[in-house]
């Protein structure tokens, strides 16, 4: 008998032997006067007994047949192993019109020892509140991660997600988390949608200098102030939870679609994303607070390639050649600046395709390949022309007994003095 039962029988004994009455009875059990009565019916007849529910210990009506809970968990087992629970309900009736409930599978996911459950967190982070407007503050980060399981390399995947409605607005993978793959990122996101007002991202060698006393300001810095985006920097991974926690379902759901597509390399996961992240962003992104959208217009002056790039400073010589990766190319600016142009610097952009130009006071300047430094190899050694002196045939080798081998005249350097 449960607490609640022997409560209810030691009241009703109290009727039974007329201490009080029934419906004094009912007011203490918190119940109404015709149910304290069945409760009194039944003890009657079968005493504290007959206050126990008679479905205790039954199945439910509405229970699983062992048959199909078994056949269910072989589907999971088959297709959607080490899958979280509701990844597996989605795609059993999506793909196998098999209909329950997330905590169903959970828990017959558990019972065939086919989920884990994880311990609570007991460290508390509160959230910070969401930017009001799309656009607004926009999370950079990268996560190196197994996206393959081991079909493929293990790579980085940068990602940029909105404040104010977690949409995914731009994704990479790369081998490494480096500058040209945030770019990559970033140029089908600004071309579509617009600059962002600022740059949520932590303090990686990315997106500042972290060494070195005069420290200037990284590739991917220098582009974003040419944009007019501001940065801000996080202090640690929980400050910018917005974006970890983005992670922790990629790391999840976007490897099982992966895997279910047969996705094993890194140029097949970058035309896989955008449609991956259209379907995404329909169902997890929300509604930001403000409808008023806060990115801004590019400007059309200059293209977008020649900001997104590396660039590097160089100086011309008096016959206006520049010296750049072993290769001399030759300009060829307007007369007007030709007189200018000599033993001044000049900014040698390389867009993310290889492409090289020339830029000075914000123009581009015309150049020709002029002529391309080879790589000398290194020149051989004499042993390793003609080998070591010990190891070639013919050669006599002094036994230990022989005068060079021991403290003589012989053999011994004589002194200069």
């Amino acid at each position: 008998m449960s607490l609640k039962e022997m409560e209810r029988a030691m009241i009703l004994h109290k009727v039974k032997s007329k201490t009080i009455t029934l419906k004094k009875a009912s007011s203490l059990l918190g119940l109404s006067y015709p149910q304290a009565k069945r409760l009194w019916s039944g003890f009657k007849k079968e005493g504290p007994k007959g206050l126990i529910s008679k479905k205790r210990g039954k199945k439910s009506n509405r229970a699983v047949p062992k048959e199909q809970r078994q056949e269910i968990a072989k589907i999971i087992n088959d297709n959607y192993c080490e899958c979280k629970p509701l990844f597996v309900s989605e795609k059993l009736e999506e793909r196998h019109n098999i209909k329950f409930s997330s905590e169903f599978i959970r828990q017959l996911m558990i019972e065939y020892h086919l989920w884990i459950p994880g311990k609570s967190k007991k460290k508390i982070h509160q959230r910070r509140e969401r930017r009001e407007c799309e656009g607004e503050l926009v999370h950079a980060d990268a996560s190196d991660h197994d996206w393959f399981e081991g079909r493929g390399p293990r790579c980085h995947l940068h990602l940029l997600i909105d404040d104010a409605t977690s949409k995914i607005l731009g994704a990479y993978f790369a081998p490494e988390e480096t500058t040209e793959g945030y770019f990559r990122a970033c140029l089908p996101y600004f071309e579509k949608e617009g600059l962002p007002i600022n740059f949520y991202n932590d303090k990686r060698g990315t997106f500042i200098v972290n060494q070195g006393k005069n420290r200037g300001e990284t590739q991917f810095a220098r582009a974003m102030k040419e944009l007019g985006v501001k940065m801000i920097f996080a202090h640690s991974p929980q400050a910018k939870g917005r974006i970890e926690r983005a992670f922790g379902t990629l790391q999840d759901r976007l490897v099982w679609e992966m895997r279910i597509a047969g996705i094993s390399n890194i140029e097949e996961a970058n035309r896989f994303l955008p449609s991956f992240f259209e379907e995404f962003n329909k169902r997890f992104s929300i509604e930001p607070a403000n409808s008023f959208n806060a990115h801004r217009q590019l400007n059309q002056s200059q293209p977008l390639k020649y900001i997104l790039c590396t660039k590097d400073v160089r100086k011309v010589t008096k016959n206006l050649e520049v010296q750049f990766c072993n290769t001399t190319y030759q300009l060829k600016p307007p007369s007007d600046l030709q007189e200018e142009l000599k033993r001044s610097k000049v900014e040698v952009i390389t867009t993310l395709d290889g492409e090289v130009a020339f830029q000075y006071k914000g123009k581009m300047i015309e150049h020709k390949k002029f002529s391309e430094i080879p790589y000398f190899e290194k020149r051989p050694s004499v042993n390793e022309l003609i080998g070591n002196w010990k190891d070639r045939p013919g050669i006599c080798r002094p036994g230990k007994d022989h005068p060079w081998r021991k403290d003589g005249v012989i053999g011994k350097r004589k002194s200069k003095l």
